[in-house]
């Protein structure tokens, strides 16, 4: 079941399983952000009522789980406020149940039994069932649906309904982690829109007006299974700009926008603001190791060893983030020891001249963004040291798209999610045939390391065949990794409830736990 590669931003499932082996256990206050029993300390008792006023950063286009604009991270206070998860994400990337109640592997990770929550209804009163989980993921598996999830949808062999809240789910091949695909997409599970009204979900709040791209209004769901969401409504408006959405905060006319800006992120305590942000971004710059010379593992290797990492980090982080060491990022359960190379500007001339290219020049397709400016100007003047010579050619995020998806790029600038989950980034970027190899690399052995750590049930061979695929991929280059970057939710004082993300490598917060003080 193929999808187009330009769904790419969303086609992989942002959500890491941890690393137990059982079935995964209930946990209410998973969802960062949901009710809980005790109110975050220094909020002061939770407060029911009032309004609460949300900017996106993005607009969208359907309320629909199909859509991937709905359920990328800045987007998802918006849909965990209409649809309930199956699961959601944890602390140090691990994955829990929500409508789920266990999620249970057979011995090798092919055959998997879901059991939901008794008594959870759609907003419409229809009960959401083992049968309404299938045919939520036969909806989104088809090509009309555009959902990027087919993707994901395409490693079940078969489902079958076991009773009112079971579900066997049969895969082409063992997946250990396959509950983490049912974070997002296939686990918001809804009922198909009709024409072109929003999907009906069982989640805090229902749809009471909205303007396509523009605006929702989102009001108390009366019927909802779960706690009470605080707030009567949630207003949510489409703030593209970020110095706008920033501000908006400020002047009060939002109380939570998301941000992934550096400067904001520094200045929002001078400003009286909140911060709830977590490590969920990271730079990196691709090879296309298809064309010459970057289909010598010498060059790209030489440009590694020219870049100061730290350097870059305070340049465009501003002290905000910290270096990334590789595939496997500093909030995953799988985490080992470092081997990225320190710099080295000798080595690189080394390699450079060893490989007959001692005067390198390339052209870097870099982020137009003021971030984006100076990370790409501060690497230009570290390779410069090296004898390197970088063209800077600034593109909007659209052109950015197409060059990575055509792979009409020599080296270009590559800042995502994506690796805020180890697993799928893992296997859905690096193996020879993955569906998002964008630098075109091609290893038997990291193929091979990859595809037995998400088969293996134990947790210690997983996390050690996925560092070993790691340490490979930062000896060949294929990517360079850079800093791993805070993104995340600015607020106002008056927000409460606004939960520590500062072990989420994916940024997944429910409005229903957030209130306004009075």
């Amino acid at each position: 079941m193929k999808r187009p590669r330009h769904v790419v931003a969303a086609a992989v499932s942002a959500a890491v399983i941890g690393l137990g082996t059982g079935a995964c256990s209930v946990s209410d206050d998973a969802l960062s952000g949901a009710p809980a029993r005790t109110t975050p300390g220094g909020d002061g008792p939770a407060v029911d009522g009032g309004t609460l006023k949300v900017g996106l950063d993005r607009p969208f286009t359907k309320i629909d789980p199909a859509d991937t604009t709905l359920t990328s991270m800045p987007v998802m206070i918006l849909a965990n406020a209409l649809f309930d998860p199956l699961m959601v994400n944890d602390d140090n990337g691990a994955v829990k149940p929500f409508l789920a109640r266990s999620f249970t592997p057979d011995t090798d990770g092919k055959v998997w039994k879901l059991e939901l929550r008794e008594g959870v209804r759609f907003s419409d009163g229809k009960p959401l069932d083992g049968q309404a989980v299938v045919d939520h993921v036969t909806r989104l598996s088809k090509p009309e649906s555009k959902c990027a999830c087919a993707v994901d949808a395409a490693t079940i062999k078969n489902m079958k309904v076991t009773g009112p809240t079971g579900v066997t789910f049969t895969l082409t091949s063992p997946n250990a982690t396959f509950p983490s695909l049912f974070t997002r997409s296939l686990g918001y599970v809804s009922e198909a829109p009709v024409g072109d009204g929003p999907a009906i979900g069982s989640g805090p709040y229902t749809v009471e007006s909205v303007q396509p791209g523009v605006s929702l209004t989102a009001v108390r769901n009366p019927s909802y299974w779960g706690a009470k969401a605080h707030a009567d409504k949630v207003v949510y408006r489409v703030l593209p700009d970020a110095d706008s959405r920033y501000q908006s905060v400020r002047s009060g006319d939002a109380d939570i926008v998301w941000t992934e800006t550096p400067a904001q992120l520094k200045q929002a305590s001078g400003d009286g603001l909140r911060t709830a942000t977590g490590p969920s971004s990271t730079s990196t710059m691709l090879f296309n190791t298809q064309v010459a010379p970057f289909d010598d593992p010498r060059v790209r290797r030489a440009v590694q060893y020219a870049i100061d990492r730290e350097s870059v980090e305070k340049v465009a982080y501003l002290g905000q983030g910290k270096v990334s060491d590789g595939p496997i990022g500093s909030a995953s359960a799988y985490r080992r020891a470092s081997t990225y190379p320190a710099r080295d500007v000798a080595k690189a001339r080394e390699l450079l001249a060893e490989a007959g290219h001692p005067d390198l020049s390339f052209e870097y397709i870099a982020d137009s963004r003021p971030e984006g400016q100076q990370r790409a100007t501060a690497i230009q003047q570290m390779l410069g040291e090296a004898g390197i010579t970088m063209t800077i050619k600034p593109v909007d995020p659209a052109a950015n798209g197409t060059a990575l998806m055509q792979r009409k790029f020599q080296v270009l600038d590559f800042v995502t999610s994506m690796f805020g989950d180890t697993d799928t980034a893992l296997s859905s970027l690096f193996p020879t045939k993955a569906p998002y190899n964008f630098t075109g690399y091609a290893d038997s052995e990291v193929d091979e390391a990859i595809a037995r750590g998400r088969a293996s049930m134990d947790p210690a061979r997983r996390a050690a065949a996925y560092n070993e695929a790691s340490k490979t991929i930062v000896e060949d280059a294929p990517v360079l990794f850079l800093t791993e970057n805070p993104a995340g939710f600015v607020a106002s004082s008056r927000v409460g409830g606004l939960p520590d993300l500062s072990k989420r490598s994916i940024i997944n917060v429910s409005p229903a736990g957030l209130w306004v003080k009075r």
